[in-house]
């Protein structure tokens, strides 16, 4: 196939360790067993923490959270908790059961998949979503008198920051998962 009629690849596989990430916390969750979706590490200092079922309901939030940023839409259908109140705990929606998380993270991830189809090329694209986000938290931070000169260096965040802080950060969640579910004599994962 010459060059000129070979398709252009998508961000997903010029980037397949992006997908690797997401699918591999899709089959954490899967492993959680139903009677431990609410259990959660008790941390020695008293500080709150997520049960395994909020940790499941986090990363479908997040992986909500970085395609609307990208995507530039505003709605909060579809997520789990609004975020952390005051006291720094995070208030959850019920989840009925374990399904009904598992096919939340696959409606996410296909809102994601949305940006993972597009072409590679784009990756270095800076998106209208995006640059909202900027300048609301610009605007936030300057109404609070914070330096802003790393914020305005880094400027609005292109396709493959956002994507690559969904990666980080869903692969954190995904790692406590695994220790979680370790703890309790799971074998979840890598064995």
């Amino acid at each position: 196939m010459d060059s000129a009629t070979k398709p252009t690849p998508t961000i997903g596989q010029i980037y397949p360790w992006l997908n690797m990430t997401f699918d591999y916390t899709d089959e954490i969750a899967a492993l959680i067993p139903d009677e431990l979706l609410d259990w959660r590490y008790e941390d020695p200092s008293g500080k709150w923490t997520f049960s395994l079922a909020e940790q499941a309901m986090h990363c479908a939030d997040a992986r909500i959270m970085f395609a609307r940023q990208i995507s530039g839409n505003d709605s909060e259908e579809g997520y789990w908790s609004p975020g952390p109140g005051e006291d720094g705990v995070w208030p959850f929606k019920e989840y009925g059961s374990k399904q009904a998380i598992l096919d939340s993270l696959k409606a996410s991830r296909a809102e994601l998949d949305e940006v993972m189809n597009r072409s590679a090329d784009d990756v270095l694209a800076i998106p209208d979503g995006t640059r909202k986000v900027y300048e609301q938290v610009l605007k936030q931070m300057q109404e609070k008198g914070m330096d802003t000169s790393g914020l305005e260096t880094r400027g609005p965040a292109n396709i493959i920051r956002v994507l690559m802080a969904a990666s980080a950060h869903e692969a954190g969640h995904r790692g406590s998962m695994q220790t979680l579910l370790r703890m309790k004599g799971i074998n979840a994962g890598n064995e």
